[in-house]
């Protein structure tokens, strides 16, 4: 319908899936030592997903890596590649729902161990379309298996997957739109006074759409807009930084915010070493672990802002540096032994002199406090506009 209204033709392309995949019978029923090798244990929150790695390895043997989407995208898919080596010594990998996306995996059973995961405001089974996606992650082509398998760790939910995997997604009927810059400069010329982050709801509340479309969910811009509002950048400024790619739940990434949109409110030049304060040492304990995955959002962010900004965010070349070393030692912090009983240090004492040093240096006021529920996301912009770049580079 969208297509005819603008006048555009459509071509369709069908594929067939090549692997054969079957719904097994056959479930874990409830016990880990039932885990074989080549499998994937679908869970979905990173607390258990580390949960069942230790109890998979205490009761088989069989070492596991891990893939969650909070986990840079070179991480995956190194964990990936430990995974598909047959000689690597990572027999099982436990994975949140990122699994069903870009990852070339050699799995030959997805197991499921639940059919419903929380989306930010209540749990919910999972939609047919994840859990095909999913599930299909099994016997994939050319994966080593002649027909890939799907299962559940409890028998009582074998059913509901089998039900599931045969039904079809429901066509999409509308698609999302959000307003170009142009419209919210002109809308806040009406409202000279309004802060943008009580602007940005008030469009959202009186702005209509055709029958074709719907408005998008803002609540991640809303959050950023109400973290920033008061540092008095333009509204083009504003705009450009309510769509970067983070979580401002997230404490290390939403002080990074507060500094880079400080300098660009500021006009002064904003150096990666001002903006990211990497912890020394490696991480011990998972909540280490997790200061390494938010400095590294923090590090996209200043890549991603150095795409928007180039005369404030100057030192791109350093920023890979920073997320080089951070990469590797989350790699690092994977691989060591269940830590969690680990002598602790104090969570503050790891990554609070980063956060200190990299929060006020351009004197920036302090930011609103953020509660909104997010779900982390990586965005995948950065990766085409530094081809777009090495491209123009060419050129």
């Amino acid at each position: 319908r969208i297509c005819a209204s603008l006048d555009e033709e459509v071509e369709v392309h069908e594929y067939s899936r090549l692997g054969m995949l079957e719904v097994s019978p056959d479930s874990l029923e409830g016990k880990w030592s039932n885990v074989q090798k080549g499998d994937c244990v679908v869970a979905f929150s990173r607390r258990e997903i580390f949960d069942i790695k230790t109890k998979i390895e205490e009761e088989t043997g069989l070492r596991c890596a891990v893939i969650y989407g909070a986990l840079p995208p070179e991480t995956r898919a190194e964990q990936a590649r430990l995974f598909n080596d047959p000689d690597s010594g990572y027999d099982v990998l436990v994975a949140s729902d990122a699994v069903g996306m870009g990852i070339n995996l050699k799995i030959n059973r997805v197991v499921f161990t639940t059919l419903s995961k929380w989306d930010g405001d209540m749990v919910r089974p999972i939609s047919v379309s994840q859990t095909r996606q999913i599930g299909g992650r099994a016997g994939r082509h050319n994966s080593g298996v002649d027909k890939g398998q799907v299962t559940t760790l409890e028998a009582v939910d074998v059913s509901r997957l089998d039900e599931v995997m045969g039904l079809q997604p429901h066509q999409l009927r509308v698609a999302g739109l959000k307003p170009p810059t142009e419209v919210i400069e002109v809308f806040s010329r009406q409202f000279p006074r309004v802060p943008f982050s009580q602007l940005w709801s008030m469009f959202c509340d009186i702005a209509s759409v055709s029958d074709n479309y719907f408005l998008c969910n803002f609540r991640d811009q809303e959050a950023i807009a109400s973290t920033i509002g008061h540092l008095g950048l333009s509204i083009r400024d504003m705009y450009q930084f309510i769509y970067a790619p983070i979580n401002c739940r997230d404490a290390i990434v939403r002080n990074c915010l507060v500094h880079c949109a400080t300098a660009v409110a500021q006009r002064i030049e904003c150096k990666a070493a001002s903006a990211i304060r990497l912890p020394k040492g490696k991480p011990r304990t998972r909540q280490e672990l997790i200061a390494f995955e938010q400095w590294h959002r923090a590090i996209t962010l200043y890549l991603w802002l150095s795409f928007h900004f180039p005369e404030t965010f100057t030192e791109y070349d350093e920023a890979l540096v920073f997320k080089g070393q951070c990469e590797e030692t989350i790699q690092a912090g994977l691989l060591l032994p269940d830590s969690q009983g680990a002598p602790r240090r104090s969570f503050d004492s790891f990554v609070g002199k980063g956060i200190a040093k990299s929060e006020n240096a351009l004197g920036a006021p302090e930011a609103s406090e953020v509660s909104d529920e997010f779900t982390a996301k990586i965005d995948a912009k950065l990766k085409a506009l530094n081809r777009l770049r090495k491209m123009v580079e060419v050129k």
